[in-house]
């Protein structure tokens, strides 16, 4: 059997892609090195306490400042990593696409000297009309690397039509992927706190719902939304909910900023949590993701709590949250930017009982459609594809 050198260029290895990587590298045919670099001390842009398992190579990073809305976001230069990648004389290359722009650059140049293969890894990006100047200033750059790629990974179904409407990449040549978590310790975990729901260091009586915000607190997120919402479903409703927030992030403050005192006394704020995150989970009733990110999801339907997502999930604008949810099954999708909706997708979860019992064995449900093993197997078949084999 042929030893395929697979090396994959990330900006970061955040702690949701670590059992991810120890998965794929667990393929007998395939010799796996991950490379990174320094990402932030706090919010979504930040390295795994713990990266082993698998080969990986820390890079020099020089970090680019940029923002996006606001925020700042991570845009690294690797200078190190073509030079790794002539000496590792590795026959496939799997990257960040857009976001690693810096970084690409380098390995497009590395494949094609050498001739090797390379695999873009998209999560499906906005429509022309609605992207940044300087988004639109690389565009010309950006066609030039996908029409040479050799393959495409994609995070979600939105980014197999946006690379074939976009960018007219032929089918057979995506392959889907979707964002996917370990929830073997989630599993473990379960059990483990299904019966601690007399934790005091969470002080949750019976009298009131919790609603759950999980991720980084960046503007992009919109946690302010849920926040809002809560305030007014206690004031509509013949029950009280609270808001816990779980994350850290640049923007707490501005968060904290636009929320009246009675929302904020309303909302506690946990910070970010790692090993324990499953606890949370269970002592809520609801997770709800009202702007940006995704992974939330993965792990509320991994622990069979329902889901109320904005179409802003996983990618901006588009329709990969329903890669996840199913409206009245596991969850709701509610407006973008509408806190009155997502107010009312709240409590459409929670007024009946029943109900709540068939979103939380939806969830469940769809958690057993997504895995990281079929997630390595999209990949062990787009490298199998590169090298026609």
């Amino acid at each position: 059997m042929k030893i395929i050198k697979v090396a994959i260029s990330q900006r970061i290895i955040p702690q949701y892609r670590v059992p991810f990587f120890k998965e794929l590298a667990k393929k007998q045919n395939i010799q796996l090195t991950v490379f990174y670099g320094d990402g932030f001390n706090i919010g979504t842009e930040v390295n795994a306490n713990e990266i082993k398992g698998f080969n990986n190579q820390k890079l020099y990073t020089i970090k680019v400042p940029f923002k996006i809305n606001g925020t700042k976001r991570l845009v690294v230069f690797h200078p190190g990593l073509i030079i790794s990648l002539i000496k590792g004389n590795y026959d496939v290359i799997i990257t960040e696409p857009v976001t690693n722009i810096l970084n690409v650059i380098f390995i497009f140049l590395y494949v094609k000297l050498f001739r090797k293969k390379i695999i873009w890894h998209e999560a499906g990006g906005v429509n022309k009309s609605s992207r940044k100047i300087l988004r639109k200033v690389i565009d010309p750059l950006v066609k030039l690397f996908i029409k040479n790629t050799d393959a495409f990974l994609t995070y979600n179904t939105y980014a197999n039509v946006y690379l074939s409407n976009n960018y007219k990449v032929y089918h057979e040549k995506i392959f889907l992927a979707l964002n996917s978590i370990d929830t073997t310790g989630i599993k473990k975990d379960l059990i483990k706190y299904s019966n601690d729901n007399n934790d005091d260091s969470l002080t949750k009586s019976k009298d009131y719902k919790v609603a759950l915000f999980i991720g980084a607190l960046e503007k992009r997120k919109r946690v302010e939304n849920l926040i809002k919402a809560c305030g007014i479903i206690n004031k509509q409703q013949n029950y009280c909910i609270k808001c816990w927030v779980i994350g850290d992030g640049p923007d707490i403050n501005y968060i904290k900023s636009i929320c009246t005192n009675d929302e904020l006394d309303n909302t506690v704020f946990f910070g970010r949590k790692v090993d324990d995150l499953v606890k949370y989970i269970l002592f809520a009733d609801v997770v709800v993701l009202p702007g940006q990110g995704g992974l939330s999801i993965n792990h509320a339907l991994a622990c069979g709590k329902p889901i109320i997502a904005t179409e802003e999930a996983y990618s901006p604008n588009t329709i990969s949250v329903y890669d996840y949810i199913k409206n009245g099954f596991n969850g709701y999708v509610a407006d973008i930017n509408n806190i009155d909706d997502l107010a009312s997708k709240i409590s459409l979860v929670l007024y009946d009982e029943m109900h709540y019992k068939s979103l939380c064995t939806g969830a469940f449900t769809k958690a057993e459609e997504i895995s990281i093993e079929k997630m390595v197997d999209s990949f062990e078949k787009s490298i199998q594809y590169v090298l026609n084999i």
